[in-house]
């Protein structure tokens, strides 16, 4: 068997396929699948898939076994087509059996006993489609011969590993879609970190960091992710496939998700308990978990008895999400032979649940009133409540648990309980059962800790605009201390009898000021960074009162308003109703909204969108409508979502400014559980004292100088000296990122003003110290949006461009370099970055100069590792220059093209036996007039299969196993040549 060399695979690739033999998965070599692929035009390792067909369903025979796989294969390479894969993966597309005449479901995997699945794990995997441009897969994993993840390996040095794994595997999704037409996840990983997704969903916001809890190894990450048991319950539970605004979309539950399933199933099935209360925060995912737990549930007929899950909503706006972009779960369900049903109305539930009917019922909260008591007395009905802490208020939640007395009940929230009304009910009636009143919780920190959520931060808008401290006590507080206000709903009954309240809210001359101060502060801080903004407001008039004074201020088409509406607005409320959108309106302002580089850039809301909506674009609120608790927290949330713009440059955190001072006492707006508060919410004011003390120590630590040497001299010194260890780098790298990343938060600030130039000459440093090192060059590329603007109009006459110069690797340059001013360092990655250079633009020319580039990278890592000098490592690189220019020379002499001499040299430089066996120069002669005969050999197949045929007569008098060696490499050589 052929084992091919893998110049990156020695830090990853191949301890990954190490790691994964351990736990079950066989290696299958490059070679070995492509046989088994019967080439590089297909993914399928069709023989292996026709063999496990037959053996998982006896009744097939091999004509349709192979009529499976063809049909297989035919699947589009879109996201429909990946999601019937994974529907033939679970077992649901079924086949004519013609013995029992009957159409029977096919299995392809056994998720139950992984030993009886064929695991594989390959490396190199090329895809090759007719006519385009291949790409290749550092490592797939396969199941029963379908490809099922594909992973990118990136250099472990590289700061910006990460992104580059991302990007690359979005560009297979628009070079060669059949690459991942049937898998289903990816792996990025670099030794450092481990991140995983979906496959046709690949964007920074949804590459999760794999948790687990043996060690933090990349050895363990990788047994632990693909472990097989565990890795045949992701694709078997773990996977959705959903529909928003119009789009199917793909995701996979994260660990905190799949804790909570399986406790909310395992509760279901307990006969000694029959209540849950499960807190995933905000923005966690909430609505998937419930769904995939209803769903295990109803698939599950023997266990449960073919049961019954009721799926409690109590808003509109809640009902409205399930029913447009979790249609295609429940779709889903109804394929798994699962009926689906909607109560439309009080007494269309009553006639459910009269019929006894099984399967998934989603109904609101509301349709419970006056449900007769006992409609039914079955112990398997389990009935999911979400937003818990509202849903089951005063009677409904008395109708609701009288008519079904012996169901299991589960309540799901998005904000912790507190000690309200609200809370101290929810605990009483959901987490009886649970010492800590949790089945499951998922707290805000542990969110942000996992970068499902971002940290919030908070700013009071100047005193001239606020609400009064006391204004707010006696007119909001005491009104809404009166209630529990768990609502939008509730909220806004309390604020229609705060009259002189929203009377300060809403008068004119306020509205104006507020707007225009509102239209800088969104040029100035939110403009900049790409994001977006709302703009709360206490009520519907005084959200058209914003709409027309920020239309002063900004374009009228940078907002729009979205609130509910009343028929009776058109007399009574004339300014409100000459705004109201359409309904068609409105759906397309949400869709556009969530778009970067789209209009509305601000929405004017004050009940809509509020909760149930997510824009990861939207930055910074606005707020201008008392609240607290609940309310409060559901709606700071719609900025807590991460973000990744188009340069890959990340939301750090979601900005409010505070117009009516709830957030001056913490204590008073939430009084829930502080300690699941503490950290997600704090004043910019904090941040600034960070930011200065953070700031003081790097600049004591980085920006020490010998004040006799020049400016530039200063800063070579600083590049050169300190930085050329990985460690040293890697520490300066993550005090500069934490700095930055409070300046793009905070700028700008006239508290910033004694630091902008400390800020600036340490992004000149960062800027050379990432330049210098890195393969690209690029001084300004992951810099974030205020300080990319900061330093890059000074970065030429600043000379920033000589820490990522490029120039020619070869004796000539070297010896003029010598001659050069400036540290012999930086002048050997110079050299270094012109070598990589050179062989990305002239394929064919890299084959000769790969080797010379390892040894490159042996010497810069003995001069990062302190083993050599600057100048011992300019001597070695003369060396391989010189070895480089005799290499030309030959290949000049040798009268072939480069592609020739390539094939020369990877014959040549094989092994004594290999070279003594016969003339490598005259074989490549011959292997290159022989080309001229296959001119289509890369889009035609069989054109292929006829040159690699032709390629045995020059090499005949190697033996067997060394001509095929051969072959492999001249392929190889040809394809990287193309």
């Amino acid at each position: 068997m052929t084992v091919l060399k893998i110049s990156e695979a020695y830090t990853a690739q191949f301890p990954m396929v190490a790691h994964a033999e351990e736990v079950g998965w066989t290696p299958l070599s490059p070679v070995d699948a492509e046989v088994f692929r019967r080439g590089r035009e297909t993914m399928l390792l069709t023989s292996v898939l026709e063999d496990k067909l037959q053996a998982f369903n006896p009744w097939l025979t091999s004509d349709q076994a192979r009529a499976i796989v063809e049909t297989i294969e035919a699947l589009p390479p879109t996201i429909e087509g990946n999601w019937e894969i994974l529907r033939w993966m679970r077992g649901e597309h079924k086949w004519y059996d013609e013995g029992e005449k009957r159409n029977r479901s096919v299995q392809l995997v056994d998720f139950n006993t992984p030993d009886n699945n064929e695991l594989q794990i390959t490396w190199e995997w090329k895809i090759e489609p007719v006519a385009r441009k291949g790409n290749r897969a550092d490592v797939i994993f396969l199941v029963n011969g379908l490809p099922v993840t594909i992973v990118e390996h990136k250099n472990p040095t590289s700061g910006d590993a990460l992104t580059r794994g991302i990007t690359q595997l979005r560009r297979y999704e628009k070079e060669t879609p059949e690459l991942i037409a049937q898998t289903q996840l990816y792996n990025v990983t670099h030794m450092l970190g481990y991140w995983y997704g979906v496959t046709w969903n690949v964007s920074r916001r949804f590459v999760f960091k794999w948790k687990y809890t043996e060690d933090e190894s990349y050895k363990s990450a990788t047994q632990a992710f693909f472990e097989p048991h565990a890795f045949l319950r992701t694709l078997k539970d773990w996977i959705l496939f959903y529909v928003e605004d119009s789009e199917t979309r793909k995701s996979v539950l994260r660990e905190h998700q799949r804790k909570a399933v399986d406790k909310i199933v395992a509760r279901c099935s307990d006969p000694e308990k029959n209540r849950g209360l499960i807190w995933h925060t905000q923005g966690s995912g909430k609505t998937f978990t419930l769904l995939t737990a209803a769903r295990q549930i109803l698939e599950d007929k023997a266990s449960f008895d073919n049961a019954t899950v009721i799926l409690v909503v109590d808003r509109n706006e809640l009902e409205g999400q399930l029913k447009g972009w979790v249609d295609r779960l429940l779709g889903e369900m109804q394929a798994a032979d699962i009926n689906v049903e909607r109560a439309e109305s009080k007494a269309d539930l009553q006639r459910i649940f009269d019929s006894d009917r099984r399967g998934l019922i989603v109904s609101m909260i509301h349709k419970f009133e006056r449900i007769k008591a006992n409609s039914s007395l079955r112990d398997n009905i389990f009935v999911f409540v979400d937003e818990a802490h509202r849903s089951i208020a005063a009677d409904l939640g008395t109708y609701l648990m009288a008519a079904v007395p012996n169901a299991t009940i589960v309540g799901f929230t998005g904000t912790p309980i507190g000690d309200s009304q609200a809370g101290s009910g929810s605990f009483k009636i959901f987490g009886r059962d649970d010492e800590d009143g949790y089945l499951d919780k998922y707290s805000i920190i542990e969110s942000i800790e996992d970068e499902t959520t971002l940290p919030i931060r908070y700013k009071l808008a100047p005193s001239s605009m606020r609400l009064p401290v006391k204004d707010l006590e006696e007119q909001f507080y005491a009104l809404a201390g009166e209630e529990d206000v768990t609502d939008v709903d509730e909220l806004n009954r309390v604020l229609e009898r705060a009259v002189n309240l929203r009377a300060f809210l809403g008068a004119v001359d306020r509205v104006d000021q507020v707007a225009q101060f509102v239209a800088g502060h969104f040029k100035e801080n939110v403009l900049p960074l790409g994001y977006k903004a709302f703009v709360v407001a206490v009520d519907r008039e005084t959200c058209a009162k914003y709409k027309r004074a920020l239309d002063q201020y900004l374009p009228p088409e940078w907002s729009e308003v979205v609130y509910s509406k009343n028929v009776n607005d058109v007399v009574d409320r004339p300014a409100v109703a000459d705004l109201q959108l359409s309904e068609t309106r409105e759906q397309e302002v949400r869709k556009l909204f969530k778009k970067a580089d789209q209009e509305p850039k601000i929405l004017i809301v004050t009940d809509k969108l509020l909760t149930g909506y997510d824009a990861p674009v939207l930055y910074a609120m606005y707020l201008d409508k008392p609240m607290r608790n609940h309310v409060l927290l559901q709606s700071l949330a719609r900025v807590n979502r991460p973000y990744i713009d188009g340069e890959n440059v990340s939301k750090k955190v979601g900005l409010v400014v505070d117009f009516v001072s709830v957030l001056e006492d913490m204590k008073k707006a939430l009084t829930l559980d502080a300690g699941a508060i503490k950290g997600a919410l704090e004043d910019l004011d904090i941040l600034m004292v960070d930011l200065h003390q953070k700031i003081t120590a790097a600049a004591g630590e980085y920006l020490r100088a010998d004040g006799a040497k020049t400016p530039d001299a200063q800063l070579e010194a600083a590049v050169f000296g300190r930085f050329i260890d990985p460690a040293a780098r890697k520490v300066f790298y993550d005090a500069y990122k934490d700095i930055e990343a409070l300046w793009e938060i905070l700028s700008p600030d006239p508290g910033l003003r004694d630091h902008i130039q400390t800020f600036k000459d340490l992004s000149k440093l960062y800027a050379a110290v990432r330049a210098n090192y890195s393969e690209s060059g690029s001084f300004l590329g992951d810099l974030e949006h205020k300080t990319r603007k900061l330093i890059e109009d000074s970065a030429t006459q600043e000379g920033l461009g000589r820490f990522s110069k490029v120039v020619d690797f070869d004796v000539e340059t070297l010896e003029q370099l010598k001659g050069d001013d400036g540290p012999d360092e930086g002048k050997a990655y110079n050299l270094l970055r012109g070598l990589r250079k050179e062989m990305e633009e002239d394929p064919a020319g890299a084959v000769v100069l790969q080797s010379i580039k390892d040894r490159a990278d042996r010497v810069m890592r003995n001069l990062e590792d302190r083993k050599i000098n600057g100048i011992a490592a300019m001597v070695e690189l003369e060396a391989l220059a010189k070895e480089k220019a005799k290499a030309r020379q030959k290949a000049k002499d040798s009268g072939l093209s480069d592609v020739g001499f390539a094939i020369y040299w990877v014959i040549s430089q094989g092994s004594a036996a290999v070279a003594a066996a016969f003339d490598s120069m005259a074989a490549s002669r011959e292997i290159e007039t022989m080309l001229a005969k296959f001119p289509s050999w890369r889009e035609n197949p069989d054109e292929r299969r006829r040159l690699r045929a032709s390629l045995y007569k020059p090499l005949l008098t190697l033996n067997k196993d060394e001509r095929a060696a051969v072959i492999e490499r001249i392929v190889l050589v040809l394809e990287q040549a193309a």
